[in-house]
């Protein structure tokens, strides 16, 4: 097996890395054998994608343009991401789906979860892309 360039190994990121929160997020569901699990997981998949589609592919490029390859610059990328989401799921007032919980309970538990989300994508994509060793 040949070993993967800079470009497959960001790819590859991109492929793997949006998974990892949409992952995170059902696996409470799944333990409690929720059948709407498969239906959780595609819609954390498509916003995490869409969020690494907008923000983290034009990011990765510029940071790599400019040699700013260091974990801790993708890191703060990765939660700047998941505070635009954040920030765009309050301004467009999409519901947060956050059950037993008042309206503002939800609007602020969801503040670190997809701050915490960003973070978790940015650092799967860095681990398997390793820009730093380019």
């Amino acid at each position: 097996m040949r070993k993967l360039n800079g470009t497959e190994r960001a790819i590859l990121g991109f492929l793997i890395a949006p998974l990892v929160p949409a992952v995170l997020l059902i696996l409470p569901a799944v333990v409690q054998d929720d059948s709407s699990a498969f239906a959780q997981f595609m819609a954390y998949a498509k916003l995490s994608y869409c969020a690494t589609l907008l923000i983290a592919v034009p990011a990765h490029i510029l940071l790599r343009k400019r040699h700013w390859t260091f974990l801790s610059i993708y890191i703060a990328v990765g939660g700047a991401m998941g505070l635009a989401l954040f920030l765009l799921h309050v301004t467009l007032g999409v519901p947060f789906r956050i059950p037993g919980l008042g309206p503002v309970s939800k609007m602020l538990l969801s503040l670190p979860v997809n701050t915490v989300g960003g973070v978790l994508i940015a650092i799967c994509f860095w681990l398997i892309a390793r820009p730093d060793r380019e």
